[in-house]
């Protein structure tokens, strides 16, 4: 089921009719039918530049019933969807907000790999393959550090910019299961491409990892140099959480470099 997440986006919803909170609240309760009725309800967020994307190079009109349908119908991964699980409408609103900022990461990103394949054949393949190694010992040190602490696991961010614009961000958890590190595959395909094509496109940005519950934030700058270990964790980012707690900052440690 294709979703839209925002008022902005609901004009592109053939006769949804009223303000975003009654159609949410209808969205909502046609997946808890649908769960009740056993069958399994997979949404997809709209991403409006996507999407009218989509529906141009298709000849069809955005704002159209027949531009939605053939938009909504297109063939998406399944692990991409997210599974409605009977969470309220506020929870699946909030989760369905995160998708909708992942999606639109996955096709600024898919843009760069695009541009640079062009002049640079196999330049995505050394980027995901080099990004995929950060990921490992960036997720071994996390379970490392966590079982160290008597905690399981930790937290990975990534925040990346490409000149003045927001290429993108994703946070993902990292964690233990029977003594293997655990990372599902939407988060590992997700992270290893917002990595690759922040530094094949020599992007600006930050990646952090908490270990454990209160661990100290480790923070490393993306840029021309790949990942460099920072000395200014709280010049980067907030110096506290949601909850108001203090966070320590250091700088990170060495990871893989280049080749």
């Amino acid at each position: 089921m294709l979703v839209a997440v925002d008022e902005r986006d609901l004009r592109f919803v053939p006769r949804a009719q009223g303000s975003f909170s009654v159609y949410w609240r209808d969205v909502h309760a046609r997946a808890v039918q649908a769960l009740s009725a056993g069958e399994p309800v997979l949404l997809a967020p709209l991403v409006d530049f996507a999407y009218v994307k989509g529906c141009e190079e298709a000849g069809l009109d955005p704002r159209s019933e027949k531009g939605f349908r053939a938009y909504a119908s297109r063939w998406v991964p399944r692990n991409e969807l997210w599974s409605f699980a009977g969470e309220t409408a506020d929870e699946m609103l909030l989760q369905m907000k995160r998708e909708q900022q992942a999606w639109a990461t996955a096709v600024r990103c898919r843009s760069v790999f695009d541009a640079v394949n062009a002049q640079h054949p196999g330049a995505e393949a050394w980027a995901r393959s080099y990004s995929a190694g950060v990921l490992t010992a960036l997720t071994e040190e996390a379970v490392r550090r966590a079982e160290s602490r008597g905690g399981a696991g930790g937290r990975i961010a990534l925040v990346a910019k490409a000149g003045d614009l927001e290429l993108g961000s994703y946070a993902m958890p990292v964690g233990v299961i029977g003594g293997e590190i655990r990372v599902p595959d939407r988060d590992r395909e997700r992270f290893v491409a917002l990595l690759g094509a922040s530094l094949v496109a020599a992007s600006s940005g930050v990646l952090t990892l908490v270990t454990g519950d209160d661990g100290p934030v480790h923070v490393w700058t993306v840029g021309r140099q790949g990942l460099v270990p920072s000395e200014h964790g709280e010049l980067i980012l907030e110096p506290n959480d949601a909850h108001g707690r203090s966070a320590t900052y250091v700088p990170g440690f060495p990871l893989p470099s280049p080749a």
